[in-house]
């Protein structure tokens, strides 16, 4: 009986504690909860004051931008506006004749004595001693008697009237007729085509395409009026590649659009192919021309493969052409290099240069070279091509600076392992191996062994001598 007391007592007990090691471990993630949610609303309060940094600085950038911006604009103003001995709206302009005058003496003693004998002056001023004013040429030989009475000294220093009026309006004739000349240019330019654009050709070149319109009469320069868009557009699907075309006339600028043909493939020829590494051949592929190796052929480095001769069944050479051929062979080549546990590499310092370049008629206008040593280039180019071909091509130029870091030189070596095999560009299975040994200097040397079918085949323009013919011909002299 007490056995039985005891073991449930015993079970509440241990139901007990498995409750409140619940509840222990409920209020730890609760706890684990609210310290991950604080310290996310942490890391979130950082990052806003890191953005408000950032806007911050860009406002006060603009603020600076804006204020030098202002600063240069009333410059200008100042140096365009009305200066007083200028054409002024205070009495400059006008037909009537009119005489400035500097006299050396007091203002009011002049105009009380010019009130008095009932001369008419205007836009009287003192400065410094000498006083200003403006009067009417009848009336000059009055004024002259009054201040040769008076002992001023004065001086006649600008006359106004139709004439004056007449050299202000001949002084815009310029810009006059400069804004006319622009008109007729525009009107007369807008009538040509100054660019071809020419896209979706990806086998075919441009210059291919550009012979086909030229021939139809699309070039730059020529007359809009001239330039028959479905002639040109019938010329270019005529051209072997191009299965269609169109051509599109927007402002001073034609689009040309083609669509090449999906079974088109670009002719490559040479002279003939000579063998690049030392190989046994595995494939001959020859397209045009004739092979000068068959399979399981050894070949030497720079043996003749392939050559552009045709010749007859009876073995006579009927004409030379062009040869196209690709030759496959199994290589095995040993590659050396010296690799640095070092390598520098060009980072940015934050200092920027920006430049501005505008073309017009294929003519730059602007600076596009930067000041630092070493530097990266970021272009944007914008095109304004509407009526005349005008475009403004915006660079930045990001300093940067040589910094030496190092590197894993296991990570070094299979890297330039997996360049050399890029290179190889083997067709098929193939094996590589490579030593490292390490030099006094501090440098490693890397022997890499590569082996595998790749094409080895190279192309030359010109056929190469067999070396029996070499010694026959001298024998022959």
């Amino acid at each position: 009986m007490k056995k039985s007391k005891n073991a449930e007592k015993m079970v509440l007990q241990s139901k007990a504690d498995n409750k409140a090691e619940k509840r222990r471990i409920a209020e730890q993630k609760r706890a684990n909860k609210a310290q991950d949610k604080k310290q996310r609303e942490i890391l979130r309060a950082q990052q806003r004051a890191e953005h408000e940094k950032v806007i911050a600085a860009k406002n006060a950038l603009a603020a600076e931008r804006r204020k030098r911006r202002i600063l240069f604009y009333g410059k200008i103003k100042a140096k365009l506006k009305n200066r007083p001995e200028g054409f002024s709206k205070d009495g400059n302009r006008g037909i009537i004749p009119r005489v400035e005058l500097e006299v050396n003496g007091d203002r009011a003693s002049v105009a009380a004595r010019f009130v008095s004998c009932g001369i008419k002056f205007e836009d009287m001023r003192a400065d410094g001693g000498v006083t200003r004013f403006k009067t009417r040429k009848k009336d000059l030989h009055k004024v002259i008697a009054i201040l040769d009475e008076m002992c001023y000294n004065y001086r006649i220093s600008a006359t106004f009237g139709i004439g004056r009026v007449c050299a202000f309006w001949l002084s815009r004739c310029g810009l006059i007729a400069g804004m006319i000349a622009s008109v007729v240019c525009l009107n007369i330019a807008y009538g040509y085509v100054w660019r071809v654009s020419i896209v979706g050709n990806d086998k075919l070149s441009d210059a291919a395409i550009m012979s086909v319109l030229d021939a139809s009469g699309v070039s730059v320069g020529s007359k809009k009026t001239v330039v028959d868009g479905m002639k040109a557009q019938s010329a270019l699907v005529g051209l072997h590649g191009i299965a269609d075309a169109s051509c599109v006339i927007s402002g001073t600028t034609m689009y040309v659009r083609v669509l090449e043909s999906s079974d088109y493939t670009e002719p490559v020829g040479c002279a003939a192919y000579i063998s690049e590494y030392d190989a046994t051949v595995t494939r001959v592929v020859v397209r045009s021309g004739t092979a000068a190796v068959k399979r399981g052929d050894v070949v030497k480095k720079g043996a003749l493969l392939a050559s552009g001769d045709v010749y007859s069944t009876a073995g006579e050479l009927l004409y030379t052409g062009e040869c196209d051929a690709d030759v496959y062979g199994n290589v095995a080549v040993t590659v050396v290099a010296d690799i640095s546990p070092t390598y520098v590499e060009y980072r940015r310092t934050g200092n920027v240069e920006r430049r501005t370049q505008v073309e017009l008629f294929g003519f730059g206008l602007g600076k596009t070279q930067s000041t630092f040593a070493s530097y990266e280039t970021v272009a944007r180019k914008t095109n304004y091509d509407v009526l005349l071909p005008l475009y403004v091509t915006r660079y930045e130029y990001y300093e940067t600076a040589p910094i030496e870091l190092t590197r894993d030189i296991d990570e070094a070596v299979k890297a330039f392992a997996l360049s050399k095999i890029e290179e190889m560009s083997f067709s098929g299975k193939f094996d590589y191996s490579y030593n490292v040994t390490e030099l006094v200097s501090g440098l490693y040397t890397v022997h890499l062994f590569l082996s595998g079918e790749t094409i080895v085949s190279t192309p030359v323009d010109t056929v190469p001598v067999p070396p029996e013919q070499e010694n026959t011909t001298d024998n022959d002299k």
